[in-house]
């Protein structure tokens, strides 16, 4: 057996470049083909008639680990590419791939006896080998069992490819459209891929299945509901046949969604039922002149009839070129009308090139179709990235597939697949064509205009001291309308101790995002995230970004209990504290969840370290927490302080006495004995306070009080007739 093994491992060996590109054969020396050969040998060693053979392991390339597929199987169409599609599925990078095609003798159990063998016995079997990437244990299961299948399919869709011709002739035949038929005849003619086909009755039953059409996908090729849709559609007058995308990936040749064929079953004068062809258009057939391509060719007549082109003229060959560039697959399914508005588009972009977007809606609306037009310059992932959410985000819509057209010229064409049957609606295309207008302006254009929105005459001159200072990260991520809202901020910052916050809400209730704005230095996390926690915020994350100039924006995802203050006031309690000029403690937690404005903060702070000076035993957290279940006690507090001290309010008595009412009856709601000790003695230092210069300038430097200290409830002996207390 291991004299047999070598013999056939060198047999291997002499063909396994057979037909290989030069590309394949880079880092291939002599010890790497004959480790190849052996490994292809020994997975061909025993293979039943009918049955693929797969092994995949790990190897050391160089100083790298690896892996090498082979694939023995019965040769075939669709094998390679499809091969390679399954792979590339599982986001593996393919190095090289050899196939050679070798004439194989094996005996009754399959086992392998002769290579190269040229008698009638002898087989021709597709060896696929295979070096990629390496996975892990789990990703290498699932591209085995991706594989299995994979190939199962290929097996059925060639096995009953004739089967497959002759349900497309006899629908072709049966149809009543004379150039529907004929489409149907270039289709089975070799412009369609043909892998699958099944009749469907009106109570739910399959008959019939080839090909693809024998598996339960893991996505239907056509949903139950769409095939109801396609019954009412040809009720009501459509004609056939139906041309439809799937939802289902095909697994067969390439990797895009399925083309469906629809015709009606018609039983006497009713539809009784589908017949549902699955394929994909060949890649001639895409690229074919649409004067060839029936139904498309008779809309094109009818479109040069209409605005009067003649075929031989400049217009008249600037449609057929559009039509030319056009996907095939989706232009021949159109109605006229959808038509006629994407080929002028297409046209119009040719003669003037910039950046365009054209909405259709599939014939049973399961499916929007975008084409985006974009300078060629301006493709990039994060660009194309960009315009599917867009897109996502304005049809309530999954995004379900995406292509790329390349052509002579300074656009290309984005071509984007949606799914609506899940509440998805057809967006304004007119506003979503500003928008992209919008996104691809270049970034100090855009910027400058969104700044136009928010500072008027200023924007041109912030455009040009701050647009250009964003980093690319930002520019791939942020909007220009936000680049102008942290640029409005920025330009606050006047030297290196200033800081500016900027609040707004997040995604989901208690989500919220909070910027920081700095000149001069990052701000360091070990002082922002303690200031956040103060004022009642988790941090859950942070993005940093540096701008040219010297200024940082920290963008920091928070959770918090609904905002009851003013943002602004919150915005403004944040900065000063991160500037220095505002004290970092709990009772900032009042500004965000009591709304109450900071100098009434610093007045509960200066009354609470007075109460720690008599003797209060309760600490800072305990006496904030009181404060927070009590906003109504609170707020009648500082209304009394003010009404009964501030100048501008000349001692207004009314409102001395409804506060007193409001503290009462606030104090008798208060359940917990620590609460109720901790608001009376506010209260307490409240009513003892005769004079205050907290309505005075010299406030802001310090706060004092003078207090009948006689009034101040627990005060140790020997009691003072007055006090002053300056905090």
């Amino acid at each position: 057996m291991k004299n047999m093994m070598t013999s056939l491992t060198r047999a291997f060996e002499a063909r396994l470049l057979e037909g290989a590109l030069p590309g394949e054969l880079e880092g291939f020396g002599e010890a790497e083909r004959a480790e190849a050969a052996g490994f292809v040998a020994e997975t061909a060693a025993v293979r039943a008639a009918g049955t693929p053979r797969i092994a995949l392991t790990t190897f050391m390339a160089g100083e790298r680990r690896r892996m090498r597929l082979a694939v023995v199987n019965d040769d075939m169409p669709f094998l390679v590419d499809s091969i390679a599609s399954a792979i590339s599925a599982h986001d593996i990078g393919i190095h090289r791939i050899l196939h050679p095609v070798i004439a194989v003798s094996r005996d009754a159990e399959g086992k392998l006896v002769a290579i190269g063998a040229e008698d009638a016995e002898a087989r021709r079997e597709s060896m696929v080998y295979i070096e990629m990437e390496r996975g892990d244990a789990r990703t290498r299961r699932d591209l085995v069992a991706e594989l299995e299948r994979m190939l199962d399919q290929v097996r059925d869709a060639v096995h009953d490819w004739r089967a497959l011709q002759t349900a497309m002739a006899a629908d072709a035949a049966a149809i009543p459209s004379k150039e529907g038929g004929k489409l149907l005849r270039w289709f089975h003619d070799g412009a369609m891929t043909l892998l699958g086909h099944e009749n469907w009755t009106m109570d739910g039953l399959a008959s019939d299945q080839l090909g693809i059409a024998r598996y339960t996908l893991d996505t239907p090729i056509l949903a139950e509901a769409s095939r109801n849709a396609a019954v009412e559609y040809f009720r009501k007058g459509g004609e056939a046949p139906l041309l439809l995308k799937s939802n289902s990936i095909s697994t067969v040749h390439r990797r895009v969604p399925l083309d469906i064929v629809v015709v009606p079953v018609v039983t006497g004068s009713q539809i009784t039922g589908l017949s549902i062809h699955s394929g994909l258009w060949t890649s001639a057939a895409l690229f074919t002149a649409p004067d060839e391509v029936p139904v498309l060719r008779e809309r094109l007549g009818r479109l040069e009839q209409k605005f009067g082109f003649d075929p031989k003229g400049h217009t008249g060959k600037a449609m057929a070129h559009a039509l030319t560039a056009l996907p095939h697959d989706l232009t021949t399914a159109f109605d006229v009308e959808s038509l006629e508005q994407l080929v002028l588009t297409s046209m119009s972009v040719a003669d003037r090139p910039r950046s365009k977007l054209a909405l259709v809606k599939s014939p049973l609306g399961r499916h929007l179709f975008a084409f985006v037009w974009l300078p060629r310059d301006e493709i990039a992932t994060s660009r194309r990235e960009a315009v599917g959410a867009m897109l996502e985000e304005a049809a309530n819509a999954k995004l379900i597939n995406w292509s790329i057209a390349l052509e002579d010229g300074v656009v290309a064409l984005l071509r984007f697949t949606l799914d609506l049957r899940q509440g998805g609606t057809m967006p304004d295309a007119a506003a979503l064509d500003d928008q992209l207008e919008r996104m691809m302006r270049g970034w100090v254009p855009a910027v400058e205009a969104a700044l136009a929105e928010q500072a008027g005459a200023a924007s041109t001159r912030l455009a040009l001291r701050f647009a250009n200072n964003f980093p690319a990260t930002y520019r791939t991520t942020a909007t220009p309308e936000e680049a102008a809202r942290d640029i409005l901020r920025i330009a606050t910052l006047e030297g290196p101790g200033d800081r500016s916050a900027r609040i707004t809400p997040g995604a989901n209730p208690g989500e919220y995002r909070i910027k920081l704005y700095a000149q001069g230095g990052a701000l360091a996390l070990s002082d922002a995230v303690p200031a956040f926690e103060n004022f009642g915020f988790r941090v859950i994350e942070e993005v940093p970004t540096q701008l040219s100039g010297g200024a940082f924006v920290h963008d920091f995802e928070v959770e918090a209990a609904e905002l009851q203050g003013d943002v602004a006031t919150i915005e403004e309690a944040v900065a000063a504290v991160l500037e220095g000029t505002a004290e970092n403690d709990l009772f900032n937690r009042l500004i965000v969840e009591s709304g109450m404005r900071p100098a009434s903060v610093i007045l509960f702070r200066a009354w609470f370290r007075y109460l720690r000076q008599t003797g209060m035993s309760y600490g800072l957290a305990t006496v904030v927490d009181a404060l927070r279940r009590a906003p109504k006690v609170a707020a009648a507090l500082i209304e009394h302080f003010d009404a009964a001290h501030n100048p501008a309010r000349g001692g207004d008595t009314a409102a001395i006495e409804a506060a007193k009412r409001a503290i009462d009856a606030g104090l008798d709601a208060v359940s917990a004995i620590d609460d109720d000790r901790i608001l009376r003695a506010l209260r307490g230092v409240v009513m003892a306070t005769l004079r205050t210069n907290a309505f005075a300038p010299a406030a802001k430097e310090a706060l004092a009080f003078k207090l009948d200290s006689a009034k101040v409830p627990g005060l140790p002996a020997p009691l003072p007739w007055r006090e002053i207390w300056v905090y």
